[in-house]
């Protein structure tokens, strides 16, 4: 304990072994297992520090050595330590003045940039990427600044940047937006180029925005986006609001269907939607409910709710509930008893 005034252990341990009663050099050397040279050396020091009194042996003897009353020896330690502690607090607290002085003057251009114009944007994406170390988090969803044919590398069907990136061993984790797949029939090019690479695919139904994110350094977000263009776009710096943008895409993959799943999920038929009967089905199963009061609900017996179950989960390739619900959410097929959709529902 007494380390926090600077004493080193020997230090300390002799000193104690004198207030336990050891008083000579001899004793000493005893009590703690230290050479004659060792324990004078120590005594020396703390002599110098005040610490210990020396005193004449009687008749020629050993020189018996006291400590001062530990009250008395380490008080004015103590005040010592205690000032320079004030001094230390008042300075941070200097330097915290300054700080908070200096930070309305400061470049908002140092926490975000704004991106404008198509051209700007595709060369932003390019930037985030190719800066990454590790990995890039990423949100994909329509409208798309790249996805003309000629932005795509003939060879991989990749974007150019991803496919270096992914080379040289930076780790993909994408978050595909449902409808960006299906509407612009991605999944049998880049998607399936990218998957090959050892890119991590996730699909949602309905995701908030775009968003790419190079290890915790750098982001991209949409300013604004119109149903068919992306315009502008925000590149976020290390801060605050940087640490909430990577927290929300871990909350959001947290939630995503992995691809395989999603693939699995989609049989042919599937994409019509569920029947009125399988609609009501959905809706009961998000409930909680019995399958016997369940089956009362619909208004058939155990059996034929069983049957219709089953059905619903073999369409949709799932081989548990838990499964067929997160492929029906997939497809936006998931309801409310009142029929209203959940997956728009990111609480």
């Amino acid at each position: 304990m007494l380390e926090a005034l600077d004493l080193e252990p020997v230090q300390q341990q002799l000193y104690e072994a004198l207030v336990d009663g050891a008083v000579t050099v001899p004793e000493l050397r005893a009590a703690l297992g230290l050479s004659a040279a060792r324990v004078r050396a120590t005594l020396a020091s703390l002599e110098e520090r005040s610490l210990v009194g020396r005193f004449a042996g009687r008749r020629g003897g050993e020189d018996r050595y006291l400590p001062v009353a530990p009250e008395v020896a380490f008080e004015s330690m103590l005040l010592a330590r205690e000032e320079e502690i004030h001094r230390t607090r008042r300075h941070i607290q200097l330097l915290a003045s300054r700080f908070r002085a200096s930070s309305p003057g400061r470049d908002p251009v140092d926490l975000v940039e704004i991106v404008t114009g198509r051209a700007a944007v595709i060369r932003q994406v390019d930037v985030v990427q190719r800066s990454a170390r590790q990995q890039i988090r990423g949100i994909d969803r329509p409208p798309y600044a790249t996805s003309d044919p000629d932005q795509l590398d003939p060879k991989t069907g990749m974007m150019p940047a991803q496919a270096q990136m992914m080379g040289q061993g930076v780790a993909y984790r994408v978050i595909y937006d449902s409808e960006g797949l299906e509407r612009f029939q991605r999944l049998d090019a880049d998607i399936g180029a990218c998957a090959e690479l050892g890119e991590d695919a996730r699909v949602m139904v309905d995701t908030p925005t775009k968003l790419m994110i190079a290890d915790d350094r750098l982001a991209l977000i949409p300013l604004r986006s119109a149903p068919h263009e992306l315009a502008s776009s925000v590149v976020v710096h290390p801060s605050g609001l940087l640490e909430v943008l990577c927290e929300f895409f871990e909350v959001l993959w947290g939630r995503a269907l992995p691809l395989s799943d999603y693939l699995a999920g989609r049989p042919q038929g599937a994409a019509d939607g569920p029947t009125p009967d399988e609609a009501r089905l959905l809706a009961l199963l998000s409930t909680g409910l019995t399958d016997q009061v369940m089956a009362r609900q619909l208004g058939v017996s155990y059996r034929t709710f069983q049957r219709r179950l089953h059905g619903l989960m073999d369409r949709l390739g799932a081989t548990t509930r838990f499964q067929l619900g997160m492929r029906a959410a997939s497809l936006g097929w998931a309801l409310q008893p009142d029929g209203r959709s959940r997956v728009n529902e990111l609480g």
